[in-house]
Parts: C-alpha cells; structure tokens; sequence
C-alpha cells in the first residue's frame, strides 16, 4: 500500500498526467458533437451510413486516446530515469520488482481514467448531438468496453517501452513515430516481401481490430477481434517483460 500512495503522489504532484488528457479530451468533444451533428442532419442518407457517421467521433476520441494513454506510461516510468530517482526509491524498498510492478499498476490504472472520462464525453456529446441517429445498444457497449482495454494496454507497452529505453522522452518519440506513420511504413515493407498477413498483427493493426470490436470480421484487410486481441495482449506482455526484465538488471547508480 506504501508504493502504491507513494507511486500515486509522484505522478499527481507534477502537471504530465492531466496535460496529456486535455488534447484526446478536446478532440474528442468537437469530434464527437461534429459527427452526431452531420449525422442528424443528413436526413435523406441511408440510416446505416448515418448510425455509422454519428458514431466516426467516438472512434477519433479513441484514437486519440489510445496514443495519449500510451505517452502517459512513456514518461511515467521513464521520468525517473531522466531525473535518477530512482536509485532511492529502490533503496527505500523492498525490491526492484515491488516497485516496477507498483509502477506499471499505477500506470494501467491511469490509463483506464484516461479511457473512461474521454469515453462518457464523447458518449454524451453524441447523445446530445445526434439526435435520433444515435441511441446506446450493445454493439457500443461492447465496443466501449474493449476499447478501455485497449488504452490499458496501450499504456503498459508505453510503461513498458518507457523501462526498456530508460528514457520518457525517447519511449515518447518511437511511440509517436510507431504508430503514426512507422507501422505503417513497416506493414507496407512487410506485404513487399509477401507477408503482407503478418503485418496485420502488429500492434496498431491489432488495435483496429479489436476496437472494431468483431465489425470488421470477415474484412480480408483487418484482423478478426478473435486474433486482434490476443496479440494486443502478447505485445502488452512482451513489451512490459522486456522492461521489467531490463530494469531489474539496469545499474541504475
């Protein structure tokens, strides 16, 4: 409980944690309320293509979000690295392990508010926007639902990546970077030596996926949420190991 309160009042002292919230925030709100309100308009368009318009800001606000969870992680697990306090905060505990893992807690946790207040915004916006073109059915919920999951495991490979590199802002930049344009680069590069399924399940790809939430199943370019997800799940692991692994055997004096 120590660690915990301890990790809680590193993060809630310095400003990081709520300015990165204010952009995904921001957007969300004007994306959400543009396209409920295009879509309530649009009265003449087919009502499949309305429900799909009015619903286009939900999945920018989760874009968005996804990337800011993940720099979340990034600079905090990386930031006392940069400032080299964390050799104390070893030497203050139990173990490298207890902290790590109090860290990377503390991390998911943050991740999921993240997720959970640009969500209702953007849910409420629509609803106040969209008219009849937007009612809450269990294909939102359950896209809601996986999408949360998605952010927390955004923020891990961001935690995860920030232990690895011991940097905030070199984690930060190859975040950015990655899932910007690099996947993409990296997927096309893929398909030119005929691996073009294997790009498919790469982290940003299988975040698609699993946002979609099983609608794009089926879609020969997308990857199925049966897949999308697990493999979200092996980058998290994968990303979080290596960090973790890293960080107990870093001399960090």
């Amino acid at each position: 409980m120590g660690l915990l309160i301890a990790e809680y009042r590193k993060i809630v002292t310095l400003r990081f944690w709520w300015a990165l919230l204010i952009a995904p925030l921001v957007i969300g709100v004007f994306a959400s309320a543009i396209s409920a309100g295009a879509a309530d308009a649009a009265d003449e368009v087919d009502p499949n293509f309305r429900t799909g318009l009015a619903s286009v800001g939900l999945y920018v606000a989760i874009y968005m979000i996804v990337i800011f969870s993940a720099l979340f992680g990034a600079i905090n697990t990386g930031t006392e690295f940069r400032h080299k306090t964390l050799t104390p905060t070893f030497l203050t505990s139990s173990g490298r392990d207890g902290v790590i893992g109090t860290k990377l807690l503390v991390t998911a946790l943050f991740g999921l508010a993240y997720g959970l207040v640009v969500e209702v915004v953007s849910v409420v916006c629509m609803l106040l926007f969209g008219g009849d073109q937007f009612e809450l059915n269990s294909t939102l919920f359950k896209v809601l639902l996986v999408s949360l999951l998605a952010v927390v495991c955004w923020a891990l490979i961001g935690g995860g990546l920030g232990l690895l590199l011991a940097s905030p802002i070199g984690a930060a930049i190859a975040l950015v970077v990655w899932y910007l344009v690099g996947e993409w680069i990296f997927a096309a590069i893929l398909a030119g030596i005929g691996l073009e399924s294997a790009g498919l399940h790469l982290p940003f790809f299988s975040t698609i996926g699993t946002v979609a939430a099983g609608q794009l199943d089926g879609e020969s370019d997308w990857p199925d949420f049966a897949i999308s997800f697990p493999t979200l799940l092996l980058w998290t692991v994968l990303t979080v190991a290596l960090g973790w692994y890293m960080t107990r055997k870093r001399d960090v004096t």
